[in-house]
């Protein structure tokens, strides 16, 4: 009976060695799907983390795993394993995500939707995202943080002891009175407002038809500058030679300043040029008349005082150039911004700025069409999704300033927009709103944020752009310098220039 019992119990701890190898097995090799699947490959840039077998989640619900991970030329081909009945569109979205700050790394999908067709098995997701490093966001976080230091270093230096902390309740209260102030006037002028974001509107797409229907004007101005390009250079090429003739002393020329007789004739000449100056020493002649006369004197002083006088409005005249770079914390990438500011006047200056903007756009074009299908008119409705990652704006605004308070207005990044700036602690703190891309389909672009300028020629930027928008909102962070005319005109004197 003993024995019975014992080998009984053998059996049964086999079998559950056996089935516990088994399930180590499936498990192990990812087959643990339950019903039919399909295969589906994405690209991504960098699959750090990434594993075979990983899950694949819609919505946080797990429909497949990873299959496969292979490198295809200089990216990361990754084969999806997904359960039958979970049906993608063409449109459908990848993201790699984390479980945490240090978890798991797992595939995100986002389906898509009409009127993309369907992926089917062996096809692929042309759409895959991978989201930025930790390590690159901890170093530029790490940046930033030292940025801040030093900010913060130099805000102690200038809000420190009794007459700081003054300072700063004065800035505070001027703030507040102003926020007020803006207040009641928007309030009081909000039809003119709307008036004036009309007109912008109306500008930005009349200026959008020029450059639509002048496109060929503009192909023959390049042209044109092109072929004035390589006249310039047949035109210098023939100088150097004219140059190398004469040195060589070939030519009319270069006989006649080589000629023994040019001296004699050169004394001739200031002699002539003597006797012109004693007569006019004299009195004789017109020219004489002129120097020699109180009226030509009186004259010549009026002259000057109005030379003097444009003279002093072109000292009037100041010129800047910018040059920022934000760092945008939802999208992990920077904007940049080069801006020329132009001021004729100390109230009035011009802002003509190039931009680098990561966001990108997405524009989504509807068609209506009608046919007729077997005897009945049929409307077919057709969309096109566009989606441009990222792309160069310009900027081309008017700026009036009264006292602390700035408006401008004009196209900020290709779109019509106004902003509203206020300094504080003699200009070296500059707050800021802007508001452009006013689109019926969608809410504007609003901006808002500070500027503390430190060091001269440097600033440190920080706010929120486009808060308006959830699904695009983001916290930013940057740093600026900005040169003046003098600031130039300093660095071009001073840099070496080699001798030839």
């Amino acid at each position: 009976m003993t024995s019975g019992a014992e080998i009984k119990v053998g059996v049964f701890v086999l079998i559950a060695c056996a089935a516990l190898a088994y399930m180590t097995l499936r498990v192990g090799t990812g087959v643990f799907l339950p019903g039919d699947t399909y295969e589906v490959d994405v690209l991504f840039e960098n699959v750090s983390g990434l594993r075979t077998n990983s899950p694949v989640e819609i919505a946080g619900i797990d429909i497949g795993l990873v299959e496969t991970i292979t490198l295809d030329g200089h990216q990361a081909r990754v084969t999806l394993q997904l359960r039958s009945h979970v049906r993608l569109h063409s449109d459908a979205v990848a993201t790699i995500r984390t479980r945490g700050v240090l978890g798991d790394k797992f595939v995100e999908i986002q389906p898509g939707g009409e009127p993309f067709p369907m992926v089917e098995d062996g096809g692929r997701i042309t759409r895959g995202a991978t989201p930025a490093d930790m390590d690159q966001m901890f170093t530029k976080v790490g940046d930033i943080a030292d940025d801040i230091r030093v900010v913060s270093r130099s805000a102690a230096n200038v809000f420190g002891g009794p007459q700081g902390e003054q300072d700063l309740r004065l800035a505070f209260e001027s703030l507040r009175d102003a926020a007020m102030g803006l207040n009641a006037m928007v309030q009081a002028n909000a039809e003119s407002v709307d008036f004036i974001v009309r007109n912008f509107r109306d500008f930005s797409a009349d200026l959008r038809d020029i450059a639509g229907t002048n496109k060929e004007g503009i192909d023959r101005i390049v042209a044109n500058l092109e072929t004035a390009s390589g006249q310039l250079q047949t035109t210098l090429q023939q100088a150097g030679d004219v140059l190398a003739r004469l040195e060589t002393g070939e030519g009319p020329l270069a006989k006649m300043i080589s000629d023994p007789e040019m001296g004699q004739d050169l004394q001739e000449t200031m002699a002539s040029l003597e006797s012109i100056s004693r007569k006019i020493d004299e009195g004789q002649g017109t020219l004489g008349k002129l120097i020699n006369e109180d009226t030509t004197a009186q004259e010549l002083d009026r002259a000057l005082e109005g030379i003097n006088r444009f003279l002093a409005k072109q000292d009037q005249f100041q010129t800047s150039v910018d040059f920022t770079s934000e760092y945008l914390a939802r999208h992990g990438e920077t904007r940049s911004a080069l801006t020329l500011r132009l001021q004729p006047a100390e109230d009035k200056y011009y802002l003509l700025s190039v931009v680098d903007s990561p966001q990108g756009r997405r524009e989504k074009k509807e068609t209506l069409t009608e046919r007729w299908v077997n005897g009945e008119r049929t409307v077919i409705r057709e969309i096109e999704d566009r989606y441009y990652q990222s792309k160069i704006t310009f900027s081309a605004q008017l700026a009036k300033r009264w006292d602390n308070l700035v408006l401008r207005g004009g196209l900020i990044e290709s779109t019509g927009g106004v902003g509203v700036d206020y300094y504080l602690w003699d200009d070296r703190l500059q707050l800021l709103f802007e508001a452009y891309d006013f689109n019926k389909d969608d809410n504007p672009h609003l901006k808002a944020g500070a500027k503390l300028y430190f060091l001269r020629n440097f600033y440190a930027s920080l706010g929120m752009d486009d808060f308006a928008r959830s699904d695009r909102r983001s916290f930013y962070a940057g740093l600026g310098f900005h040169f003046t005319d003098e600031d130039l005109k300093y660095l071009l004197t001073s840099v070496p220039v080699p001798n030839l």
